[in-house]
């Protein structure tokens, strides 16, 4: 576990790491309530070799019952209510300018943006990530970042994974059409899921396609929860993409 990154991270190496090879990074992003280590922890499950594992703590403490249980990444990655989107309040060009010259705090979308990408230098300058083989895998609220990122910066990534999640309010998915034209993602979504329903998810799914975006969709007989064959489907969708691409 790191502390020098603006978010606290836990490493996954995999098994019999060979420094020679240029490993997949999967950046991920847990579900409300979680920490760093809550899919790394998965990691085995999903493969003990293939991939380096990089898991983020959200910002945000999450108490119940004035005892901290885990944490989130924020109001503008809520799950919306069921009346609609959140929406971020838009600002003034003058209130924009305003808060960039004296507002000392940084936006809190600003920060996230630059602990994520933080977090993934710091763990290429010390293993062997292939540097077009970067995955962003987010559950529950970490989908919703995960979508959020990948869509702002798809030249970064090489695809979304989002399970159990959904697209992330007062956020334009389709923003950057032309850049994210045939961006990569997959989603796996529990048909059981009472906190995010399966229409939901079909919903994202349906708005993503129309924009020209590949994407791949699942529901399995589950809730929320992961399960071992959203985790094979998820192996076998990320390892098709990355022997589709040249080496580095």
């Amino acid at each position: 576990m790191s502390c020098s990154s603006p978010l606290v991270d836990a490493q996954f190496i995999p098994r019999q790491y060979e420094p020679n090879y240029a490993y997949p990074l999967l950046v991920l992003l847990h579900a409300r309530g979680g920490d760093e280590d809550q899919l790394v922890k998965a990691m085995p499950a999903l493969s003990w070799r293939n991939y380096v594992g990089l898991g983020l703590r959200g910002p945000t403490p999450v108490m119940k019952r004035e005892r901290l249980s885990g944490y989130s990444w924020g109001a503008d990655f809520e799950l919306p209510d069921r009346s609609g989107f959140r929406v971020r309040p838009r600002l003034s060009e003058a209130e924009s300018v305003r808060r960039s010259l004296f507002d000392s705090e940084a936006d809190p979308i600003d920060r996230l943006e630059e602990g994520v990408f933080t977090g993934i230098r710091q763990t290429r300058s010390l293993l062997h990530v292939h540097s077009e083989r970067i995955f962003l895998v987010g559950c529950g609220e970490g989908a919703a970042v995960a979508y959020r990122l990948g869509l702002s910066f798809p030249d970064k990534f090489a695809g979304v994974v989002a399970i159990n999640g959904w697209l992330p309010g007062g956020f334009r998915p389709l923003g950057r059409l032309r850049a994210c034209r045939d961006f990569p993602v997959l989603v796996v979504h529990g048909a059981w899921n009472s906190r995010v329903p399966l229409s939901r998810a079909r919903r994202d799914v349906s708005t993503l396609r129309a924009g020209g975006l590949r994407v791949a969709f699942q529901s399995y007989p589950c809730n929320h929860r992961l399960s071992s064959g959203m985790l094979a489907d998820v192996d076998t969708w990320l390892m098709n993409h990355c022997t589709n691409q040249p080496a580095v």
